[in-house]
């Protein structure tokens, strides 16, 4: 801290003050010898420096810690002293105690002046000191207790906040997060990585409080905390207008020397919105925390410095692995497939420690991807469902050329990094890392099971999401039903697969009216996402036809999916019917195949409902229940039941 004993207060000659060593004890000098009267006995006694010999050695040290961290003159660091000492040892602190009872014995405005004027000091500068926009306040230091609007500043009375009393003390008195609303984040315990980015967040930091900052990306919180040397507060956007929670945030950040983060900006509603850049105007240094980038619209009245922080590369996630486990199997391929940001890593490694400390066994690859697997889990609404992720390439039955696009699929995305980065084919993209095909085909030929099969193989996450439900007629609605899709599986490694997809890119015979007009954009505001998304996005469609062409270019695969031939149909049948399953001798699968044209989801629907006929006559599975399962799912696609089709079955199915 800078030398203050020849500072003394702001308009004051004092001779004494140059022989005390800080503001805390020149404020116990002046209340110590306050006898009542205008008249000051002079310097410190041997029997006064005894007197508040407890109370200065409980909290001297960190009264100076407080002064140096929040850059305190020497008049506000006197009167914090008057204020801590009548909050802290009320039974001294007669001289600035206010006379008022409900004030309940706070140091008040007047009686510090008048203390401080007997010195020589401008009784100007005590109302300074407490003013609202005097560093004690607005820094969150001290507060001003409840008053009508009609009492005047000198009469009013003046406390510590919580967090600086507390802090004084050595003592977690108070509810560091206000009831969950305010976040502490500290330094990673893992290496975070991305050394460019923090030293660019290092330089932003120090001219925020010119220039706000709004930082985005995965592990920008982390980054931040880092950058910061001391961590990071964060409060929600909507509750900057609460003022005693601003004002708590204000204190943790100058006490612990961390950086206020404002996080929600995307759930303000807009007339908050309107408010937001005057508030953050009113409050220099203030980082703004995004996710996607589009937040930045709601500050268009606000000058800010964009910094977007990019995802770790593997050699930084393959370092936060090993920082946490050490040298374990699995650490290189779960680093390079799992693409997760480090404070998913951090779970992750927890996860792992956790089965280690209960199972007494060492880490293997299948735990790490396992963990990796949980970790990256997107926090997801109901507009995406997690789906089963359990099959294999041989659970698929395709012809050989769209098995053969699917296993590419699935080798790009396991090889990446190792071409786009090491081998450099990213340079000049200007792309992410992901991959983006469409699966075409009619219902129930193995879209879906293909997506399946795709997350299995890389040991990822598969989040389905039907855009049919997330088109709405309301302006504006449709993008942030897909905004919340996308953020969160940023930072995920999971496989994004949308079904229904003529729902958005499906042709328009041209504009008509201003919602052909925003259907247009909502187009163009996905497919901006989609490129911009660094993980893969499967879409798929019943109706390539329906599909614009000019979007189709735009894809890295177009995979069709055929109605099956009369071999694959034998395949499905054999695969669809489980070998668990007790099968008859009479099953005729060739016959099966031969009479009834069906894809793989409607076997699949025959063999259920013949698997349950089965169980309910308590036998095996025989060809009357699979002809009249087929029978079923005939009636459903609107087909009729034709002797030239059932053969020697069809008398069977008539008769049900």
């Amino acid at each position: 801290m800078a030398d203050t004993a020849d500072r003394p207060l702001p308009g004051t000659e004092d001779p004494t003050a140059p022989e005390l060593d800080s503001a805390l004890r020149y404020a116990l000098s002046l209340a110590a010898a306050w006898d009542g009267s205008d008249q000051l006995d002079g310097a410190l006694t041997e029997d006064l420096t005894l007197r508040f010999a407890d109370l200065v050695s409980t909290v001297e040290d960190r009264f100076a810690l407080v002064a140096e961290r929040a850059d305190l003159d020497w008049g506000d660091q006197v009167v914090l002293g008057l204020i801590a000492l009548a909050d802290l040892a009320p039974e001294h602190a007669l001289a600035v105690a206010s006379t008022d009872p409900a004030d309940r014995g706070h140091a008040s405005a007047r009686a510090m002046a008048r203390l401080l004027v007997v010195r020589g000091a401008a009784e100007g500068e005590t109302y300074r000191c407490v003013a609202a926009d005097g560093a004690l306040r607005r820094k969150g230091l001290v507060r001003a207790l409840p008053a009508g609007p009609e009492v005047p500043l000198a009469a009013r009375a003046f406390a510590l906040t919580e967090p600086t009393a507390a802090f004084l003390l050595a003592a977690d008195l108070h509810d560091p997060t206000r009831g969950g609303r305010l976040r502490r984040v500290g330094r990673s315990d893992l290496p975070v990585g991305r050394a460019a980015t923090v030293e660019a967040l290092e330089d932003a930091l120090r001219t925020a409080a010119v220039t706000p900052l709004f930082v985005h990306g995965p592990d920008a919180t982390l980054l931040l905390a880092e950058a910061s040397g001391g961590g990071v507060t964060l409060i929600r956007a909507r509750d900057l207008d609460d003022a005693a929670l601003l004002r708590d945030a204000l204190a943790v950040c100058v006490l612990e020397h961390r950086v206020l983060v404002v996080e929600g900006v995307e759930d303000l509603e807009p007339e908050q919105a309107l408010a937001l850049p005057e508030q953050l105007r009113a409050y220099p240094g203030t980082v703004v925390l995004g996710h996607t980038g589009r937040e930045l619209a709601g500050l268009d009245d606000l000058a800010v410095r964009e910094l977007r922080v990019p995802a770790p590369g593997p050699d930084d996630r393959r370092a936060a692995w090993t920082a946490g486990l050490g040298e374990v199997p699995g650490i290189d391929e779960v680093a390079q497939l799992h693409r997760l940001p480090v404070a998913r890593i951090a779970d992750a490694v927890q996860d792992v420690l956790a089965v280690v400390d209960r199972s007494g066994t060492l880490p293997d690859a299948a735990l790490l991807a396992r963990a990796a697997r949980n970790a990256s889990g997107a926090r997801v609404d109901e507009t995406a469902r997690r789906t089963r992720t359990d099959l294999g390439w041989d659970d698929l039955v395709l012809p050989a050329r769209p098995m053969g696009l699917l296993r590419s699929v699935s080798a790009f995305l396991r090889h990446r990094e190792q071409v786009l980065d090491d081998w450099g084919f990213a340079a000049g993209s200007g792309r992410a890392h992901g991959v983006v095909a469409m699966f075409t085909g009619p219902s129930g030929t193995g879209k879906t099971l293909a997506a399946r099969v795709i997350a299995a193989e890389l040991g990822l996450e598969l989040l389905r999401v039907d855009l049919s439900t997330l088109v709405s007629k309301w302006l504006g609605e449709t993008e942030r039903n897909l905004d919340r899709i996308f953020t969160a599986a940023e930072g995920s490694s999971a496989v994004l697969f949308f079904d229904e997809a003529d729902a958005v890119f499906g042709k328009r015979a041209g504009v008509q009216d201003a919602r052909d007009r925003y259907a247009n954009l909502e187009v163009a505001y996905l497919l901006q996402r989609i490129e911009a998304h660094d993980g893969p996005v499967l879409l798929a469609t019943n109706l390539r036809g329906n599909i614009d062409e000019a979007f189709l270019r735009r894809l890295d695969a177009v995979i069709e999916f055929p109605e099956p031939d009369e071999a694959g149909r034998r395949r499905l049948w054999e695969v669809l019917i489980p070998p668990g399953a007790p099968r008859h001798d009479d099953i005729d699968l060739d016959f099966l195949a031969a009479r009834f044209e069906l894809t793989g989801g409607g076997i699949r629907n025959a063999a259920l409902a013949a698997a349950v006929m089965a169980a309910e006559a308590g036998g095996a599975i025989r060809m009357e229940h699979l002809v009249r399962g087929v029978a079923i799912e005939y009636a459903k696609l609107g087909r009729l039941v034709l002797v030239a089709d059932f053969e020697r079955f069809h008398e069977t199915v008539r008769e049900r």
